[in-house]
């Protein structure tokens, strides 16, 4: 299985983010079959598929393709990744016939099963955001008019975020400045935090950990609908966090957020942190 995982993610990275066309012969058989639905044909063998590649990235100069996970089994690989790129070269051929450059950006979600025998990659069959592709890219009318981009006030939400709720622990404004499907992901945790219930419960507990927890802003910036803040934390841990017992040491973190703001409340935030040295502080980690 980790043979066929390698094989994936050599498509990903060697071939479709790095036109590789010698990858492409070694690792897709004579008879490889890609299927997409945004491409009204299938694209067979390394050599015609290679041509999708290069027609993408000629549409797409910044075009990628990052895989996000893999589940393996038996002889398949599906991996789920995002995509995306600017479109401000030649046209993209899709269902809808072929499309001029519209100068946009696009990312979207996707999902891809390959199908891996005798070491090699004999079928890849994709499943992306089509609408949304379309939809991003001009391609398709959009009934619903897309929100003004306010940065100020995107950025006035992530400052709100951070006083309001990780410093006063202030749960009352939760529907004010987040989405009902607020989401909060970070590596400490096994799975996003997700919904009102589940990260009030956090927030408290972060608090009770470092009762005088106190987030400091040391930089933030805004483009779209998105709001990335560098941050440093101090506080005094008080209670148990993350399987430490409680220490006394009064501690010290930095870490990164980016924020997703979506009609007009914080819909994710994504959070990266020195969460090795946060553990070290608490003693939970050798120095």
């Amino acid at each position: 299985m980790n043979a066929n995982k390698v094989l994936s993610r050599r498509y990903f990275y060697q071939i479709m983010n790095g036109m590789n066309e010698q990858v492409a012969h070694e690792i897709l058989s004579d008879d490889f079959v890609f299927t997409l639905p945004t491409h009204p044909e299938p694209f067979h063998g390394p050599d015609g598929f290679f041509g999708l590649v290069k027609m993408l990235h000629d549409s797409f100069p910044d075009f990628y393709l990052n895989p996000q996970e893999m589940v393996a089994g038996g002889d398949w690989v599906v991996t789920r990744w995002k995509g995306g790129g600017t479109h401000t070269g030649g046209p993209l051929l899709t269902v809808k016939g072929n499309v001029e450059a519209t100068g946009k950006f696009f990312e979207v979600d996707g999902i891809t099963w390959h199908t891996i025998k005798d070491g090699k990659i004999t079928e890849s069959v994709g499943h992306e955001d089509t609408l949304g592709l379309l939809l991003q890219l001009g391609i398709l009318p959009s009934d619903n008019v897309p929100e003004k981009i306010d940065l100020e006030h995107n950025q006035t939400l992530a400052t709100r975020y951070f006083e309001e709720i990780m410093n006063q622990g202030n749960l009352d404004v939760f529907e004010e400045i987040l989405d009902p499907n607020f989401a909060f992901i970070i590596p400490t945790q096994p799975e996003p935090i997700a919904g009102f219930p589940a990260f009030k419960n956090f927030v408290l507990y972060l608090r009770n950990a470092f009762p005088d927890i106190k987030f400091t802003i040391m930089r933030q910036t805004g483009e779209g609908n998105k709001v990335a803040t560098r941050w440093n934390i101090e506080g005094t841990h008080m209670g148990e966090f993350l399987g430490a017992a409680p220490t006394g040491n009064h501690v010290k973190d930095f870490g990164i957020d980016i924020f997703t703001i979506k009609n007009g409340k914080i819909f994710s935030v994504h959070v990266n942190e020195n969460d090795f040295g946060l553990m070290q502080q608490l003693g939970a980690i050798p120095s």
